[in-house]
């Protein structure tokens, strides 16, 4: 398997983000094809509440109706084996030092017509110090302009958590954006991805997605790696126990 070159890490550390091509092989995608179709149909055993429909969808459970299934890894010892890959843990030591937990995951839908994601970071809901995890994105399909590819702002995790004061709505639910007087859209740039391609990103990089205009999927399994040095920021009663991947634990941290 491929694995990132010092200029990679590097754009990582300048950019905010870097690209690992053939992170996953043409088996590795199927099987993982085939993991999450599962659970989106309800073959395997998965929590409903952590299945989420995409506004306006039928609530049928379909791979095309979701927006997202949450944590799977917490449901699923597939997702911890898939996170424990030995090439993307190498690649997570790379950018985050030798001691890794896995922060968690999430599987991201977008069906035919799927809706955008806004400018966020993804450390405005982690409760983690310092805000510098590392997510793998890897594509369960090829991920273009047309079908809702991921956006960034390069540079842009250097600057420190921004202020996520303006509502945006998922049918229903209200989350959250950074305002857009705050982006300097001709700076941003796409991640473009062939199937089995892994991007990893900054927490703190500002980002976004498009919709999805085609009438194919695109779908993306994005496992967040943290350092084991790292430390819970909400009520200690609430911290996850995270498991470690690689390398060692530390008192006092997660």
């Amino acid at each position: 398997m491929a694995a990132l070159q010092q200029a990679q890490i590097d754009q990582y550390y300048r950019d905010g983000y870097t690209v690992l091509e053939n992170a996953l092989d043409a088996e590795e995608i199927a099987t993982l094809r085939a993991r999450v179709e599962g659970i989106a149909a309800g073959d395997l055993p998965f929590p409903e509440a952590s299945i989420e429909f995409a506004p306006n969808a039928p609530r049928e459970r379909h791979i095309d109706n979701l927006r997202k299934i949450n944590g799977p890894a917490d449901h699923d010892a597939f997702f911890v084996q898939h996170a424990s890959k030995k090439h993307l843990l190498d690649a997570a030591t790379a950018l985050l030092g030798p001691d890794i937990k896995l922060f968690g995951d999430q599987l991201f839908v977008k069906g035919p017509g799927g809706m955008e994601k806004t400018y966020h970071q993804d450390s405005a809901y982690f409760h983690i110090e310092p805000m510098a995890l590392a997510t793998a994105w890897v594509a369960l399909d090829d991920v273009n302009l047309e079908n809702g590819c991921l956006w960034v702002v390069p540079g842009s995790h250097v600057g420190g958590a921004k202020d996520h004061s303006e509502a945006w709505m998922v049918g229903d639910r209200e989350d959250k954006k950074v305002p857009d007087s705050e982006i300097d859209r001709e700076r941003e740039q796409p991640i473009l991805l062939k199937a089995g391609d892994c991007s990893f990103h900054h927490s703190l990089v500002l980002h976004r997605s498009g919709p999805n205009n085609t009438d194919g999927r695109r779908r993306g399994l994005a496992t967040h790696y943290m350092s084991a040095r790292s430390r819970w920021t909400a009520a200690p009663a609430d911290k996850p126990d995270y498991p470690l991947l690689r390398g060692r634990t530390y008192p006092d941290c997660v």
